[in-house]
């Protein structure tokens, strides 16, 4: 009997010691983001891509979320991915738009779609395969489409702002092609990374600011201390964000690996859209009843931030095909063709938004 005993005791052991191992993860990635932990998107997005991906690979795969700072600044996820000081960066191609402006239109496009049409030119206009095909060429990095807020905020202001004379010489906290378009419009705009935003807005070091929609703003207290909140954000009409890693790396995966960062991706990007945008209409609604007051900008400004971004656009593109690179151009070709067939041939469907 003892040794029954005995016997089964070693049994056990040696198939507790075999599923322990079993459950190390075959890959474990160190992941910078940009925004800071127990944040909404970090609740939103970057909690669920480690959990998603650990379900989704049966332990074998584990990433290990950073937030600011620990491994990148704010606007270095992609150098920090390319230098090897992270695996995988959780990153707005916006903030590349210094490097490269045809990160604009996989981040936000002054001017440009609304979430839902800018979903599907990723996804079914061939969007999301240009964006890969450019990184792979002009960084050596591999994007996956992974998580989208809804339409950002304008601007939380200390000023009245609705008509295009009323940007003149705003000081404006944005980042990315907006900073360009707006500045053509005749306002003063300034980049700033997010931690100094909320301060430089409360001391009205500047007149205005954006970040993000509403939820991520109003988490961040932009409301309370700047009385206008100025709407609909056309600097920003849809935020896409991207999982990245070197081109060797993805290329390394076992390809059932890899379709399972593409189907948790695709996961994240679904529930991380739904949720912004169904909090992001909660968040409108205690605005509305608080003491804040919302303006909605006249069509005169909305049509000329339009414009300008395209103009802006199309001359970044001239400038890098003169210098042999035609990238601008074709993510410009396909961006736009897009647009303007969802534009003119969508007005059957139902917009639910009181008019």
């Amino acid at each position: 009997m003892k040794k029954t005993y005995v016997s089964v005791l070693l049994a056990s052991g040696l198939c507790l010691a075999l599923t322990a191992r079993a459950a190390e993860p075959e890959y474990t990635f160190r992941m910078t983001t940009f925004t800071t932990e127990g944040s909404e998107m970090w609740e939103r997005i970057i909690e669920p891509i480690g959990e998603r991906i650990k379900l989704a690979t049966d332990g074998r795969v584990e990433i290990k979320a950073y937030p600011i700072g620990v491994l990148a600044g704010v606007f270095e996820g992609h150098k920090a991915v390319v230098d090897g000081r992270a695996d995988l960066a959780h990153h707005y191609a916006a903030f590349e738009v210094n490097e490269h402006p045809a990160n604009a239109f996989v981040g936000a496009i002054p001017g440009g779609m609304g979430p839902y049409a800018a979903f599907n030119w990723l996804v079914q206009g061939g969007g999301i395969e240009l964006w890969q095909e450019f990184k792979h060429d002009v960084q050596g990095t591999h994007p996956l489409l992974c998580g989208m807020s809804g339409t950002e905020v304008f601007m939380h202001s200390h000023r009245r702002v609705q008509t295009l004379a009323d940007i003149k010489g705003l000081r404006y906290r944005t980042a990315g092609a907006a900073a360009d378009v707006l500045k053509a419009l005749g306002a003063a705009p300034t980049v700033v990374p997010l931690p100094e935003i909320f301060t430089l807005l409360e001391r009205q070091a500047i007149d205005a600011a954006e970040y993000g929609s509403p939820t991520q703003n109003f988490d961040l207290g932009f409301h309370k201390v700047a009385k206008y909140i100025i709407v609909p954000g056309i600097h920003a009409p849809s935020a896409v964000y991207g999982l990245i890693m070197k081109t060797e790396t993805w290329e390394s995966l076992p390809e059932d690996i890899q379709q399972k960062f593409e189907v948790v991706c695709d996961s994240v990007t679904a529930t991380s859209l739904t949720k912004a945008e169904s909090r992001d209409v909660s968040i409108m609604k205690e605005w509305k009843t608080g003491k804040n007051e919302i303006v909605t900008i006249d069509e005169e400004l909305a049509s000329a931030v339009r414009e300008e971004g395209r103009r802006w656009a199309r001359q970044k593109a001239e400038e890098l095909k003169n210098k042999g690179d035609d990238w601008m151009e074709r993510m410009a070709d396909s961006y736009y063709e897009f647009q303007d067939t969802w534009a003119n041939n969508s007005g059957y469907r139902v917009i639910d938004a009181a008019r």
